[in-house]
């Protein structure tokens, strides 16, 4: 994709882009003020991509110069530098163009290549600016661990999975205190740093001491996260990346063409389950359509009944706001 250096914002006369302003419009819509209130105005979003597109290689003066240029950045380059700023990662494009399991599924939906790679591109880079360092609101990992803590004390039984397949269970009654035992005495410790009357260096470094690096004052209950900025839990990441791309393919079918000899999935879910997997938010386990024993590969249908009575947490991004 070729965008001249002052041009980011002209991504509609990109053809490249197609699949991105489709997908955009539906989750990322703007908005303009009118004589009769605020109306859907086109996204915004392609642009913002089409300019982290465009940084990717830049050094950071010549970042800078680029700014000053467009006039999104009035200060000198000392104070740029100290802005933050997280390059868009296109790193996984070999891995993307070089799986043929998932390259098949393309054509057999009747896609473009290199279209859908800048949607795939725009997706993760989307995800990870609301993810990554990011303020979040809603279920944060206190909360989580509090409702953990409280199942487990009552727990007459504990069964533990590994890609989900279960690799333990017991029901050992001197097992299962051992275990309810080393939990209290975490929360106990937790409790009484974040308590504490000392400094507050010496409670994040206590903090950290115990596995936790951040600050907080409240206890296990509380829904404050640890620290202002945080990130999202990689579950939640394959939760909205999946949203993204069921919309996009929503309306889509997939063909074989007869007598073909090689093996296509025409699984919708199993499509997203080999790009997320490309992404690197998940192993080669979700690039798989079958399990070791044969049957279906449903680790991403599994994650997402979990999470079907949820709402997903309120996010601010920093570059798709």
């Amino acid at each position: 994709m070729k965008i001249g250096w002052g041009k980011a914002y002209e991504y509609q006369d990109v053809p490249l882009l197609d699949y991105v302003w489709e997908v955009a419009n539906k989750f990322l819509p703007s908005a303009e003020d009118t004589d009769i209130g605020m109306m859907p105005a086109e996204s915004i979003a392609p642009a913002i991509f089409s300019n982290r597109y465009f940084e990717r290689n830049l050094t950071i003066e010549e970042r800078y110069e680029r700014a000053k240029e467009m006039r999104l950045f009035k200060g000198t380059l000392e104070k740029y530098k100290e802005t933050s700023y997280r390059k868009l990662d296109d790193s996984f494009k070999e891995k993307y163009l070089n799986n043929e399991d998932l390259q098949n599924t393309i054509e057999a939906f009747g896609l473009d290549v290199s279209k859908f790679w800048y949607l795939l591109l725009f997706v993760y880079d989307f995800i990870e600016d609301i993810g990554t360092n990011a303020p979040a609101m809603g279920k944060s990992v206190l909360e989580d661990f509090s409702y953990f803590h409280i199942n487990l004390l009552e727990a007459t039984s504990i069964t533990l999975k590994k890609n989900n397949r279960k690799s333990y269970a017991t029901e050992r009654e001197d097992t299962i205190r051992i275990i309810q035992a080393a939990l209290q005495h975490f929360v106990k410790t937790y409790s009484d740093i974040v308590h504490g009357e000392q400094e507050r260096e010496i409670m994040l470094k206590q903090l950290k001491d115990i596995g936790l690096g951040g600050f907080i004052r409240n206890d296990l209950s509380s829904k404050i996260s640890f620290t202002e900025k945080s990130s999202l839990d990689i579950s939640y990441k394959k939760w909205k990346f999946t949203e993204m791309f069921q919309l996009f393919l929503e309306n889509r079918k997939a063909t074989v063409k007869p007598n073909t000899k090689m093996k296509v999935s025409k699984e919708k879910m199993m499509f997203i389950s080999r790009l997320i997997y490309t992404v690197g938010y998940h192993g080669k386990e979700y690039n798989d359509e079958y399990n070791e024993d044969g049957s279906k590969n449903r680790m991403l249908s599994n994650l997402l009944r979990r999470y079907s009575k949820e709402e997903f947490p309120t996010v601010i991004g920093h570059y798709y706001i």
